[in-house]
């Protein structure tokens, strides 16, 4: 199977009940707020951007609907990891290497569909499950 250059974690997602609750907790790390409460209708879901003092992100989740993508997962918890977003050099290749084995599509690639920095506006991005690590997202 071809590979295809990873090229790092881009962010970490968190559902969430309350973004304020999860955001503080971040910020108390020393984490800044880049984006606060986006709604993005699409996936009935308000999404917060914050990053640590030596770059990495973290995107906090929240639903404003009870149909949204994440409501479901915060029946029982306040809040839980939502997925990984991993940066690869070609979308669409690591894509088809990640199906070949037992990856599946949830999101057709995008545009990134919520605020994003300047550099991601550039980029696409795909929800991917596989069974050996759950929902993840790759960009590039």
């Amino acid at each position: 199977m071809e590979q295809h250059s990873y090229l790092g974690i881009d962010h970490i997602a968190y559902a969430t009940r309350s973004t304020q609750k999860t955001a503080a907790f971040f910020t108390a790390l020393g984490f800044e707020v880049l984006f606060h409460r986006q709604p993005i209708d699409k996936f009935g879901v308000l999404i917060t951007k914050l990053r640590s003092p030596t770059g990495e992100i973290v995107e906090v989740v929240e639903p404003f609907r009870p149909d949204s993508v994440v409501s479901r997962l915060l029946v029982n918890v306040e809040a839980c990891i939502y997925h990984a977003a991993f940066r690869v050099d070609d979308l669409a290749a690591t894509q088809a290497s990640l199906a070949g084995i037992g990856g599946v599509t949830v999101t057709n690639a995008m545009t990134i569909p919520y605020p994003a920095t300047e550099e991601h506006r550039s980029l696409t991005t795909s929800h991917m499950f596989h069974p050996a690590v759950g929902l993840f997202e790759i960009t590039g």
